[in-house]
């Protein structure tokens, strides 16, 4: 009819509503982020949950999930009043003195190769210039970290929702997914998607519950490593690495670039130790530590990770870049189980 090919029409119907659907996601999200933080909260805290349930069996399942809730408040509490005075005097500090060290940076008294000293003049011009324009571009980063923080405030409704559906999520997730599975028992397709939401959450889950014990690990061995060394500012710059540790292999590279750039700043003697250091660390975790916690978890190739991080850091800033990698791994695990149930239709 019309000279239109009924097969060609529906393929570009579904182009139209997939394209429509992504429009509408970025055009949301804001909320769709918030949405994800409480889901991560909750796969934080479901092992706590489930600890409890499995102590108090007679426990209602919203009296667990107040409890482990209260647990952790009560965790993070006695976390930010044992160490958040220490990191707020510290960025205090390192931001008013930054100015006065980078004049203090004596690049002529720098250790060079011997192959290099014909040079030495010139390397210490491009090495001054390049950190008067890192300090330069730290004020506009720092004022927009402020606007960032004053815009997160002004949303302070985003920050409250967070827990509550965090616990929403915890107390109602087993009914929230037979819903979605009894809506889908019309199209014939509920042996499939059971498969994938199952597959997602463990994944998801597991990915999310590694991520804070690599986090957390890593503020522990840069702190302790930071501290006993005399480096400058170490318990901010740990903390800086544990946040940045939620980026996959930009984040850590980052963490240790600042470290390093605020030893040269002070003056810190031995800068080689902190890079031996860093390389001796991440070995040890990317090879012992992560795969251990990980498991076979989220299965995304570095080359797809740096990908979704530099497409999300475009798209949506900072919470793109943190959701890339599990982005990614729900459209591959999504895609997977859609070309499996290709295969199976074709078989029939």
């Amino acid at each position: 009819m019309l000279g239109l090919d009924p097969r060609a029409a529906r393929v570009a119907w579904t182009v139209a509503v997939v394209a429509l659907l992504l429009w509408a996601v970025y055009l949301v999200r804001k909320t769709l982020f918030v949405f994800a933080l409480a889901l991560f909260l909750a796969y934080m805290i479901a092992p706590l949950v489930r600890l409890i349930e499995r102590r108090a069996a007679r426990m209602p399942k919203a009296a667990s999930v107040i409890a482990a809730f209260a647990v952790v408040l009560a965790a993070i509490a006695v976390f930010a009043a044992w160490i958040g005075p220490t990191v707020a005097d510290q960025s205090a500090q390192l931001a008013s003195e930054l100015p006065k060290l980078v004049q203090r940076i004596n690049a002529e008294a720098m250790p060079l190769p011997s192959f290099a000293e014909p040079w030495r003049e010139r390397i210490t011009i491009v090495l001054r210039q390049s950190m008067e324009g890192a300090a330069r571009s730290a004020v506009p980063f720092a004022r927009g970290l402020v606007q960032m923080m004053a815009a997160l405030a002004s949303n302070a409704v985003f920050v409250v929702l967070i827990p509550i559906l965090a616990f929403l999520f915890l107390k109602d997730g087993a009914e929230l997914r037979g819903a979605l599975l009894r809506w889908l028992r019309g199209s014939g397709n509920v042996a499939t998607a059971d498969g994938v939401l199952t597959e997602l959450h463990e994944a998801l889950g597991h990915y999310v519950r590694s991520l804070g014990l690599l986090s957390l690990a890593t503020f522990v061995a840069y702190a302790a490593f930071f501290t006993s060394t005399g480096v400058p500012f170490g318990v901010l710059l740990a903390a800086v690495a544990a946040l940045l540790e939620f980026i996959p292999v930009i984040g850590p590279l980052t963490a240790a670039a600042i470290a390093v750039l605020v030893a040269l700043f002070t003056g810190y003697a031995h800068v080689l130790w902190m890079v031996i250091f860093f390389v001796a660390y991440r070995l040890f975790q990317d090879y012992v530590l992560a795969p251990k916690l990980m498991g076979t978890g989220i299965d995304v190739h570095p080359a797809l990770i740096i990908f979704g991080f530099l497409a999300g850091e475009q798209l949506a800033g900072i919470p793109g870049m943190f959701l890339s990698v599990p982005v990614m791994a729900v459209l591959i695990i999504v895609l997977r189980a859609a070309r499996s149930a290709s295969r199976e239709n074709d078989l029939l």
